[in-house]
């Protein structure tokens, strides 16, 4: 087995045993045995739990990045792939906090954690919403002076209701086909979408 697989075993097994059980009810000792490994060797890759605790979830955040980066590459056109691309977004970070029920609390109460390692997905998605942007811009579809505005703009609302979906708090009260065309209709009108160029595009 090579370093990476043997880094990335280590990091499953944590990411497993802190989902099941939280990461305060798991020893170093437990890690290596469920891995098979000595805990000399858990601690050659990782010196605390809390450094498998960042990796467990840095791995679930790069699901995330996948997920939305396999829509901005696809060929839909501007104004569908930024809405799929939201939509994908919320239901991933759902589906991993849910997946992981006790290691999402983790997530939620280690900010200093959580902001280490959003600070680079957060860019990356930034610069998805730019890109996706931009060439709605350029097709005549979107109206916005700044791509790059409305792509932090559009990410910083992302991230202000990314909790309470997790949650269920914002479709408490609605069913999903109303709150996603609600959605969808408050981004385009965001981006000044304009009607007879979609209509180009159908």
């Amino acid at each position: 087995m090579s370093t990476a697989e043997t880094r990335e075993q280590i990091i499953k097994v944590a990411r497993r045993l802190f989902a099941q059980k939280g990461i305060d009810n798991i020893t170093m000792s437990d890690i290596a045995g469920e891995a098979n490994k000595s805990r000399r060797t858990v601690y050659t890759y990782f010196k605390s739990k809390e450094e498998l605790l960042e990796a467990s979830i840095e791995m679930e955040v790069k699901k995330i990045s996948a997920a939305t980066t396999k829509v901005a590459m696809s060929n839909l056109p501007p104004h569908k792939k930024i809405i799929k691309l939201v939509f994908v977004r919320l239901h991933a970070t759902r589906n991993v906090v849910r997946r992981n029920s006790r290691l999402s609390s983790e997530y939620f109460n280690n900010v200093w954690i959580i902001e280490h390692i959003r600070r680079s997905f957060d860019s990356k998605e930034i610069a998805l919403f730019r890109s996706i942007i931009a060439e709605g811009k350029q097709a005549g579809i979107f109206n916005v002076e700044s791509p790059d505005l409305a792509a932090r703009f559009l990410h910083l609302c992302l991230k202000g209701v990314e909790v309470p979906y997790i949650n269920g708090i914002v479709s408490k009260h609605t069913d999903d086909k109303l709150m996603n065309s609600f959605t969808e209709k408050v981004i385009l009108n965001a981006l000044g979408t304009n009607p007879s160029n979609i209509e180009q595009q159908a």
